[in-house]
């Protein structure tokens, strides 16, 4: 394995592994919302819709930033 794959799968373990922590501070309706978008998302990117999974893309992004907002 070449060091330039290494650094990538570091780099997604840790996207993956935030992507996480984000999700455990939702609340219910917010988790919920994101497993519906979640299934959407992979389906645009496997039709190679870009335009598509970047608007699901945003609105996750959303719903995570909403979620920071509304934690006491």
């Amino acid at each position: 394995m070449s060091t330039a794959q290494i650094t990538h799968q570091d780099n997604v373990s840790e996207e993956l592994q935030e992507f996480r922590q984000h999700l455990r501070t939702l609340g219910p309706v917010q988790r919920r919302i994101l497993s519906v978008l979640m299934p959407q998302l992979i389906a645009l990117e496997e039709a190679g819709d870009s335009d598509g999974a970047l608007s699901i893309i945003e609105e996750v992004r959303t719903i995570l930033w909403e979620g920071k907002r509304t934690r006491h």
